[in-house]
Protein backbone atom coordinates (compact mmCIF):
# COMPACT_ATOMS: atom_id res chain seq x y z
CA UNK A 1 0.00 0.00 0.00
CA UNK A 2 1.28 3.49 -0.93
CA UNK A 3 0.29 6.49 0.94
CA UNK A 4 0.60 10.65 0.06
CA UNK A 5 0.89 12.60 3.01
CA UNK A 6 -1.61 15.05 4.50
CA UNK A 7 -1.03 18.04 6.49
CA UNK A 8 -2.81 17.38 9.54
CA UNK A 9 -2.49 21.42 11.21
CA UNK A 10 -4.11 20.96 14.53
CA UNK A 11 -1.76 18.03 15.33
CA UNK A 12 1.35 19.73 13.20
CA UNK A 13 0.95 22.84 15.35
CA UNK A 14 0.14 21.08 18.82
CA UNK A 15 3.76 19.16 17.86
CA UNK A 16 5.07 22.32 17.52
CA UNK A 17 3.69 24.26 20.35
CA UNK A 18 4.93 21.21 22.66
CA UNK A 19 8.75 21.90 21.45
CA UNK A 20 8.27 25.16 22.41
CA UNK A 21 7.30 24.58 25.30
CA UNK A 22 11.18 24.27 26.67
CA UNK A 23 11.59 28.18 26.39
CA UNK A 24 8.91 28.23 29.06
CA UNK A 25 11.17 26.49 31.35
CA UNK A 26 14.19 26.87 33.11
CA UNK A 27 16.92 29.85 33.46
CA UNK A 28 19.36 30.74 30.87
CA UNK A 29 22.56 29.17 30.76
CA UNK A 30 25.47 30.73 28.98
CA UNK A 31 27.91 29.04 27.38
CA UNK A 32 31.62 29.20 29.48
CA UNK A 33 33.60 27.24 31.52
CA UNK A 34 31.73 28.50 34.45
CA UNK A 35 28.68 29.18 33.60
CA UNK A 36 26.40 31.89 34.85
CA UNK A 37 22.79 31.61 34.79
CA UNK A 38 20.53 34.85 34.04
CA UNK A 39 16.53 34.73 33.84
CA UNK A 40 14.45 35.57 30.79
CA UNK A 41 12.02 37.57 31.82
CA UNK A 42 8.71 35.36 32.15
CA UNK A 43 6.67 38.47 30.24
CA UNK A 44 9.50 38.21 27.40
CA UNK A 45 8.42 34.02 27.40
CA UNK A 46 4.83 34.33 27.04
CA UNK A 47 5.70 36.29 24.43
CA UNK A 48 7.74 34.19 22.72
CA UNK A 49 5.31 31.82 23.38
CA UNK A 50 2.77 33.49 21.81
CA UNK A 51 4.52 34.91 18.32
CA UNK A 52 6.14 31.21 17.76
CA UNK A 53 2.27 30.02 17.94
CA UNK A 54 0.96 32.14 15.04
CA UNK A 55 4.11 31.17 13.17
CA UNK A 56 3.21 27.38 14.11
CA UNK A 57 -0.21 27.99 12.50
CA UNK A 58 0.99 29.33 9.28
CA UNK A 59 3.47 27.29 8.92
CA UNK A 60 2.01 24.16 9.14
CA UNK A 61 -0.57 25.70 6.42
CA UNK A 62 2.08 25.70 3.84
CA UNK A 63 4.16 22.78 4.26
CA UNK A 64 2.93 19.95 1.30
CA UNK A 65 5.25 17.05 1.05
CA UNK A 66 3.04 15.34 -2.00
CA UNK A 67 3.51 11.57 -2.49
CA UNK A 68 5.31 9.85 0.05
CA UNK A 69 5.64 6.27 -0.39
CA UNK A 70 6.76 3.41 2.08
CA UNK A 71 9.62 2.09 1.48
CA UNK A 72 8.73 -1.23 2.95
CA UNK A 73 5.28 -1.50 0.87
CA UNK A 74 7.41 -1.19 -2.59
CA UNK A 75 9.41 -3.69 -1.55
CA UNK A 76 6.92 -5.94 -0.60
CA UNK A 77 4.94 -5.46 -3.70
CA UNK A 78 8.40 -6.72 -5.54
CA UNK A 79 8.97 -3.04 -7.93
CA UNK A 80 12.05 -3.51 -9.88
CA UNK A 81 12.48 -0.10 -10.25
CA UNK A 82 12.61 3.09 -8.20
CA UNK A 83 10.06 5.84 -8.17
CA UNK A 84 11.55 9.14 -9.36
CA UNK A 85 11.78 10.96 -5.96
CA UNK A 86 14.45 8.78 -4.48
CA UNK A 87 16.63 8.39 -7.43
CA UNK A 88 19.13 10.69 -6.85
CA UNK A 89 21.90 12.26 -9.16
CA UNK A 90 25.34 13.03 -10.43
CA UNK A 91 27.13 13.30 -7.01
CA UNK A 92 24.60 12.85 -4.77
CA UNK A 93 24.56 8.82 -6.00
CA UNK A 94 26.14 6.13 -3.75
CA UNK A 95 29.54 4.30 -4.97
CA UNK A 96 31.95 5.60 -7.47
CA UNK A 97 35.36 6.39 -6.76
CA UNK A 98 34.88 8.78 -3.61
CA UNK A 99 34.49 5.24 -1.27
CA UNK A 100 37.27 4.02 0.73
CA UNK A 101 36.39 0.38 1.82
CA UNK A 102 39.56 -0.38 2.95
CA UNK A 103 39.65 2.61 6.16
CA UNK A 104 38.37 2.01 9.31
CA UNK A 105 37.18 5.00 11.85
CA UNK A 106 39.05 4.48 15.93
CA UNK A 107 37.64 1.68 18.31
CA UNK A 108 38.19 2.93 21.58
CA UNK A 109 37.83 1.07 25.00
CA UNK A 110 35.44 2.76 26.91
CA UNK A 111 36.46 0.66 30.16
CA UNK A 112 39.81 1.81 29.74
CA UNK A 113 39.05 5.41 29.55
CA UNK A 114 38.98 6.70 33.11
CA UNK A 115 42.58 5.40 33.36
CA UNK A 116 43.51 7.64 31.21
CA UNK A 117 46.96 7.50 29.13
CA UNK A 118 46.38 5.74 25.77
CA UNK A 119 43.45 5.85 25.66
CA UNK A 120 42.48 8.93 25.96
CA UNK A 121 44.95 10.28 24.08
CA UNK A 122 43.16 8.03 20.88
CA UNK A 123 39.90 9.44 21.78
CA UNK A 124 41.44 12.91 21.23
CA UNK A 125 42.78 11.86 18.04
CA UNK A 126 39.39 9.94 17.07
CA UNK A 127 37.80 13.42 17.69
CA UNK A 128 39.99 15.30 16.21
CA UNK A 129 40.87 13.36 12.98
CA UNK A 130 37.18 12.24 12.69
CA UNK A 131 34.31 13.20 14.99
CA UNK A 132 33.72 9.43 14.47
CA UNK A 133 34.28 5.95 16.60
CA UNK A 134 33.34 3.07 17.97
CA UNK A 135 33.13 2.25 21.54
CA UNK A 136 33.58 -1.12 23.22
CA UNK A 137 33.18 -1.92 26.59
CA UNK A 138 30.85 0.43 27.16
CA UNK A 139 29.05 -0.94 30.11
CA UNK A 140 25.62 -1.37 28.56
CA UNK A 141 24.49 -4.99 29.10
CA UNK A 142 24.83 -6.90 25.44
CA UNK A 143 21.22 -8.22 26.52
CA UNK A 144 19.75 -4.96 26.89
CA UNK A 145 20.92 -4.49 23.03
CA UNK A 146 19.71 -7.38 21.44
CA UNK A 147 16.47 -6.84 22.81
CA UNK A 148 16.03 -2.96 21.96
CA UNK A 149 17.09 -4.16 18.54
CA UNK A 150 14.64 -7.31 18.41
CA UNK A 151 12.15 -4.84 19.30
CA UNK A 152 12.86 -2.53 16.82
CA UNK A 153 12.88 -5.00 14.19
CA UNK A 154 9.45 -6.02 15.54
CA UNK A 155 8.10 -2.97 14.92
CA UNK A 156 8.60 -2.50 11.51
CA UNK A 157 7.86 -5.54 10.40
CA UNK A 158 4.33 -4.60 11.71
CA UNK A 159 1.60 -4.32 9.28
CA UNK A 160 1.23 -0.54 7.56
CA UNK A 161 -1.93 -0.16 9.48
CA UNK A 162 -0.62 -0.53 12.74
CA UNK A 163 2.59 1.68 12.52
CA UNK A 164 0.71 4.26 11.14
CA UNK A 165 -1.31 4.79 13.92
CA UNK A 166 1.59 6.74 15.07
CA UNK A 167 1.69 9.25 12.35
CA UNK A 168 5.02 11.73 11.51
CA UNK A 169 3.07 14.56 10.26
CA UNK A 170 4.06 16.58 7.30
CA UNK A 171 7.31 19.13 8.92
CA UNK A 172 7.31 17.16 12.14
CA UNK A 173 9.92 15.08 13.63
CA UNK A 174 8.36 12.88 15.95
CA UNK A 175 6.17 9.30 14.74
CA UNK A 176 6.86 7.04 12.10
CA UNK A 177 7.33 8.01 8.64
CA UNK A 178 10.01 10.37 6.54
CA UNK A 179 11.37 13.32 8.81
CA UNK A 180 13.24 16.23 6.84
CA UNK A 181 10.88 16.36 4.36
CA UNK A 182 9.37 19.84 3.73
CA UNK A 183 8.63 19.90 -0.20
CA UNK A 184 6.61 18.17 -3.38
CA UNK A 185 10.09 17.98 -5.23
CA UNK A 186 12.24 16.75 -2.42
CA UNK A 187 14.27 13.97 -3.40
CA UNK A 188 13.50 11.18 -0.65
CA UNK A 189 15.82 8.87 1.43
CA UNK A 190 15.17 5.05 1.13
CA UNK A 191 14.33 4.58 4.60
CA UNK A 192 11.31 4.39 7.63
CA UNK A 193 11.52 5.54 10.42
CA UNK A 194 10.19 5.62 14.14
CA UNK A 195 11.44 8.82 16.19
CA UNK A 196 10.28 9.73 19.89
CA UNK A 197 11.13 12.01 22.15
CA UNK A 198 12.48 10.92 25.47
CA UNK A 199 13.73 13.29 27.58
CA UNK A 200 12.74 15.85 29.28
CA UNK A 201 9.74 14.63 29.96
CA UNK A 202 7.58 17.25 28.43
CA UNK A 203 9.18 17.07 25.09
CA UNK A 204 7.36 13.26 24.83
CA UNK A 205 4.66 12.54 23.09
CA UNK A 206 2.82 9.60 24.22
CA UNK A 207 0.24 8.91 21.65
CA UNK A 208 3.24 8.28 19.66
CA UNK A 209 4.99 5.42 21.64
CA UNK A 210 4.08 1.91 20.14
CA UNK A 211 2.35 -0.22 22.46
CA UNK A 212 3.70 -3.03 20.03
CA UNK A 213 5.28 -4.91 20.54
CA UNK A 214 5.00 -5.61 24.03
CA UNK A 215 7.62 -4.20 26.21
CA UNK A 216 8.59 -2.07 23.43
CA UNK A 217 8.15 1.01 26.25
CA UNK A 218 9.49 -0.80 28.63
CA UNK A 219 12.69 -1.59 26.72
CA UNK A 220 13.14 1.56 25.38
CA UNK A 221 12.97 3.47 28.65
CA UNK A 222 15.78 0.98 30.12
CA UNK A 223 17.75 1.23 26.86
CA UNK A 224 17.50 4.77 27.18
CA UNK A 225 18.45 5.99 30.84
CA UNK A 226 21.94 3.23 29.97
CA UNK A 227 22.48 5.51 26.66
CA UNK A 228 22.23 8.51 28.65
CA UNK A 229 24.92 7.49 31.52
CA UNK A 230 27.01 6.45 28.09
CA UNK A 231 26.59 10.23 26.89
CA UNK A 232 27.15 11.62 29.51
CA UNK A 233 31.13 9.50 30.77
CA UNK A 234 31.50 10.04 27.50
CA UNK A 235 31.27 13.50 27.42
CA UNK A 236 33.07 14.03 30.57
CA UNK A 237 36.14 12.39 28.95
CA UNK A 238 36.06 14.29 25.88
CA UNK A 239 36.41 17.49 27.80
CA UNK A 240 39.38 16.03 29.22
CA UNK A 241 41.09 15.69 26.09
CA UNK A 242 40.40 19.34 25.47
CA UNK A 243 42.40 19.91 28.53
CA UNK A 244 38.57 20.91 30.51
CA UNK A 245 36.95 19.76 33.55
CA UNK A 246 35.40 16.58 33.04
CA UNK A 247 32.33 18.36 34.58
CA UNK A 248 32.44 21.13 31.72
CA UNK A 249 29.66 20.21 29.36
CA UNK A 250 27.53 18.35 32.15
CA UNK A 251 27.33 21.27 34.06
CA UNK A 252 26.64 23.78 30.93
CA UNK A 253 24.10 21.58 29.29
CA UNK A 254 21.17 21.79 31.94
CA UNK A 255 18.14 19.43 31.19
CA UNK A 256 20.11 17.65 28.69
CA UNK A 257 17.92 16.45 25.69
CA UNK A 258 17.60 12.99 24.24
CA UNK A 259 15.60 11.53 21.66
CA UNK A 260 15.87 8.17 19.94
CA UNK A 261 15.12 7.41 16.20
CA UNK A 262 14.74 3.63 14.95
CA UNK A 263 15.59 3.63 10.94
CA UNK A 264 14.71 0.80 8.87
CA UNK A 265 16.16 0.08 5.33
CA UNK A 266 14.61 -2.33 3.28
CA UNK A 267 16.33 -3.98 0.14
CA UNK A 268 16.04 -1.39 -2.95
CA UNK A 269 16.23 -2.56 -6.05
CA UNK A 270 18.47 -0.06 -7.39
CA UNK A 271 20.87 0.56 -4.21
CA UNK A 272 23.24 2.12 -6.70
CA UNK A 273 20.41 5.05 -7.58
CA UNK A 274 19.15 6.02 -3.73
CA UNK A 275 20.78 6.85 -0.45
CA UNK A 276 19.38 5.55 2.69
CA UNK A 277 20.02 9.03 4.53
CA UNK A 278 21.34 11.92 2.74
CA UNK A 279 24.50 13.48 4.19
CA UNK A 280 24.36 15.27 7.18
CA UNK A 281 25.56 16.61 10.16
CA UNK A 282 23.89 15.85 13.49
CA UNK A 283 23.00 19.02 16.07
CA UNK A 284 23.82 17.47 19.01
CA UNK A 285 26.27 17.48 21.29
CA UNK A 286 27.28 13.54 20.62
CA UNK A 287 25.34 11.12 18.81
CA UNK A 288 24.83 7.05 19.78
CA UNK A 289 24.16 5.21 16.90
CA UNK A 290 23.30 1.01 17.52
CA UNK A 291 23.44 -0.94 13.85
CA UNK A 292 22.82 -4.05 13.63
CA UNK A 293 25.54 -6.40 11.80
CA UNK A 294 23.94 -7.20 8.86
CA UNK A 295 26.17 -4.87 6.80
CA UNK A 296 28.05 -1.66 6.18
CA UNK A 297 25.33 1.04 5.52
CA UNK A 298 26.53 3.93 7.30
CA UNK A 299 29.53 6.18 5.65
CA UNK A 300 31.55 8.94 7.20
CA UNK A 301 32.86 11.58 4.85
CA UNK A 302 37.22 12.00 5.91
CA UNK A 303 39.25 15.01 5.18
CA UNK A 304 39.81 14.23 2.30
CA UNK A 305 36.44 13.62 0.87
CA UNK A 306 36.19 9.93 1.00
CA UNK A 307 33.21 7.71 2.49
CA UNK A 308 34.11 5.74 4.58
CA UNK A 309 32.11 2.58 5.32
CA UNK A 310 31.64 1.81 9.33
CA UNK A 311 32.15 -1.67 9.55
CA UNK A 312 30.24 -3.43 12.22
CA UNK A 313 31.40 -4.50 15.46
CA UNK A 314 29.30 -6.92 17.05
CA UNK A 315 27.74 -4.97 20.29
CA UNK A 316 29.83 -2.29 19.38
CA UNK A 317 27.93 1.82 19.07
CA UNK A 318 28.59 3.55 17.28
CA UNK A 319 29.67 7.49 18.58
CA UNK A 320 29.98 10.74 16.43
CA UNK A 321 30.38 14.35 17.82
CA UNK A 322 27.67 16.86 16.98
CA UNK A 323 27.23 20.33 16.06
CA UNK A 324 26.85 21.42 19.18
CA UNK A 325 30.59 20.26 20.56
CA UNK A 326 31.85 21.83 17.25
CA UNK A 327 30.20 25.20 18.51
CA UNK A 328 32.15 25.36 21.71
CA UNK A 329 35.11 23.95 20.75
CA UNK A 330 35.34 26.57 18.43
CA UNK A 331 35.86 24.41 15.55
CA UNK A 332 38.51 22.45 17.46
CA UNK A 333 36.59 19.38 17.28
CA UNK A 334 33.97 18.82 14.44
CA UNK A 335 30.91 17.41 13.48
CA UNK A 336 30.89 15.29 10.53
CA UNK A 337 28.69 14.49 7.09
CA UNK A 338 27.40 11.00 7.51
CA UNK A 339 24.93 9.24 4.70
CA UNK A 340 23.36 5.92 4.77
CA UNK A 341 23.22 3.64 2.13
CA UNK A 342 21.41 0.49 0.72
CA UNK A 343 21.50 -3.03 -0.18
CA UNK A 344 19.87 -5.37 -2.63
CA UNK A 345 19.51 -7.89 -0.96
CA UNK A 346 19.83 -7.32 2.84
CA UNK A 347 17.43 -4.90 5.38
CA UNK A 348 19.24 -2.92 7.69
CA UNK A 349 18.19 -1.57 11.10
CA UNK A 350 19.96 1.01 13.14
CA UNK A 351 18.56 2.48 16.77
CA UNK A 352 19.86 6.16 17.09
CA UNK A 353 20.16 8.33 20.24
CA UNK A 354 20.92 12.41 20.10
CA UNK A 355 22.07 13.83 23.07
CA UNK A 356 21.94 17.67 22.91
CA UNK A 357 21.92 20.60 25.35
CA UNK A 358 18.77 22.16 27.01
CA UNK A 359 17.11 24.30 24.69
CA UNK A 360 17.22 27.21 27.12
CA UNK A 361 21.06 26.84 26.74
CA UNK A 362 22.71 29.68 25.03
CA UNK A 363 25.98 28.24 23.04
CA UNK A 364 28.65 30.18 21.51
CA UNK A 365 32.77 29.08 21.48
CA UNK A 366 34.35 28.47 24.89
CA UNK A 367 37.10 31.01 25.43
CA UNK A 368 39.63 28.47 25.54
CA UNK A 369 39.45 27.69 22.35
CA UNK A 370 39.31 31.37 20.79
CA UNK A 371 42.94 33.34 20.40
CA UNK A 372 44.17 35.39 17.60
CA UNK A 373 45.44 32.24 16.13
CA UNK A 374 41.92 30.74 16.33
CA UNK A 375 39.28 33.78 15.94
CA UNK A 376 35.93 33.46 17.34
CA UNK A 377 34.41 31.26 14.17
CA UNK A 378 30.50 31.23 15.40
CA UNK A 379 28.51 33.66 17.05
CA UNK A 380 26.35 32.64 20.37
CA UNK A 381 22.95 31.92 20.14
CA UNK A 382 19.85 29.95 22.12
CA UNK A 383 20.07 26.16 21.75
CA UNK A 384 16.65 26.43 21.19
CA UNK A 385 16.74 28.17 18.33
CA UNK A 386 19.37 26.47 16.41
CA UNK A 387 17.33 23.23 17.31
CA UNK A 388 14.51 24.88 15.81
CA UNK A 389 16.40 25.98 12.35
CA UNK A 390 17.82 21.89 12.19
CA UNK A 391 14.47 20.32 12.31
CA UNK A 392 12.82 22.85 10.28
CA UNK A 393 15.78 22.20 6.79
CA UNK A 394 16.54 19.47 5.06
CA UNK A 395 19.26 17.33 5.27
CA UNK A 396 21.96 19.01 2.82
CA UNK A 397 25.77 18.17 4.42
CA UNK A 398 26.21 20.92 6.65
CA UNK A 399 24.32 23.53 5.31
CA UNK A 400 22.32 23.92 8.83
CA UNK A 401 25.59 25.22 10.54
CA UNK A 402 25.50 28.18 8.42
CA UNK A 403 23.28 29.76 11.01
CA UNK A 404 26.02 29.85 13.73
CA UNK A 405 29.27 30.88 11.36
CA UNK A 406 30.78 34.15 11.52
CA UNK A 407 31.52 34.56 7.92
CA UNK A 408 34.22 37.44 8.48
CA UNK A 409 36.62 35.63 11.20
CA UNK A 410 38.61 39.27 11.19
CA UNK A 411 35.05 41.13 12.14
CA UNK A 412 33.55 41.16 15.37
CA UNK A 413 30.35 39.24 16.40
CA UNK A 414 27.12 41.53 15.39
CA UNK A 415 26.44 43.38 18.64
CA UNK A 416 22.65 41.97 19.48
CA UNK A 417 24.59 38.56 19.54
CA UNK A 418 28.01 38.86 20.83
CA UNK A 419 30.63 35.74 20.49
CA UNK A 420 30.69 33.97 24.26
CA UNK A 421 34.28 34.17 23.94
CA UNK A 422 33.32 38.29 25.17
CA UNK A 423 31.53 39.02 28.32
CA UNK A 424 28.35 40.81 27.24
CA UNK A 425 28.59 44.51 28.25
CA UNK A 426 25.15 44.93 30.83
CA UNK A 427 23.54 48.27 31.18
Amino acid sequence: MIRAGQTNHSTLLANKIGRLRTNLGPPIYVATSQPERCQCSKGRKILLFVVYCIYAMAAAAEIKIGQVDDVQELHRAGLETVPDRYIREGDDRPGGDNVCALAHIPVIDAGELPRGGDELDKLRLACEEWGFFQVVNHGIEEALLDEMEKLAREFFMLPLEEKEKYPMEPGGIQGYGHAFVFSEDQKLDWCNMLALGVEPAFIRQPQLWPTKPAKFKETLESYSVEVRALCQRLLAHIAETLGLSPATFGDMFGEAVQAVRLNFYPPCPRPELVLGLSAHSDGSAVTVLQQDVSCAGLQVLNKGGAWVPVHPIPHALVINLGDSLEVLTNGRYKSVEHRAVTDGERDRLSVVTFYAPAYDVELGPLPEFVSDEAPCRYRRFNHGEYSRHYVTSRLEGKKTLDFAKIVDHQATAPEEEPCSCKPATSS
